[in-house]
């Protein structure tokens, strides 16, 4: 065996051994923790002010940080899954952690597709206010889900540090 082969199947996740988080996918976190805050205050800030539908530079600074937070979400799915697959025992996340972590990508995409799929022709009136809504409330759950589980991450044990 050569030096690089043994190099490679010694830095591979195991099952003892979980995939690390790299520094990529932490700058994509907080990449994604950062924008997501300003669309939560800019979206659902608006909304629970009774201030909808946003309008003027609040529309725009919602609108500007949207590509960010999709391309760091879509990051963060990548580099962070492997550490948190549900039901594999050696990950490094607790139980609720990967709850959140899951929730966060499945609301994350459903908010991504219910705010761009209504700027195609493709729905009419009532499609469009359904994808609306849709966005609306998957939204303020992916707000919850993100706030829980940086919790959840800043509260976990030092040891699965």
């Amino acid at each position: 065996m050569n030096g690089s082969t043994t190099a490679s199947t010694t830095l591979a996740p195991t099952p003892s051994r979980p995939a690390r988080i790299g520094i990529l996918g932490r700058l994509a976190y907080a990449v994604m923790c950062l924008t997501g805050l300003v669309l939560a205050v800019t979206g659902v800030g608006t909304f629970l002010a009774g201030k909808a539908p946003m309008t003027h530079w609040v529309l725009m600074a919602h609108a500007s940080a949207a590509p960010a937070f999709a391309m760091a979400l879509a990051v963060v799915a990548l580099s962070w899954s492997g550490s948190t697959r549900p039901g594999d025992a050696a990950s490094q996340s607790g139980g609720l952690s990967r709850f959140w972590f899951w929730l966060v990508l499945l609301a994350g995409f459903v908010v991504l597709l219910s705010g761009v799929v209504p700027m195609t022709p493709v729905f009419g009136t009532h499609g469009q206010h359904a994808l609306y809504l849709t966005h609306r409330y998957a939204a303020m759950v992916l707000t919850g889900a993100l706030i829980l589980h940086l919790v959840s991450l800043v509260l976990r044990p030092k040891s699965s540090r």
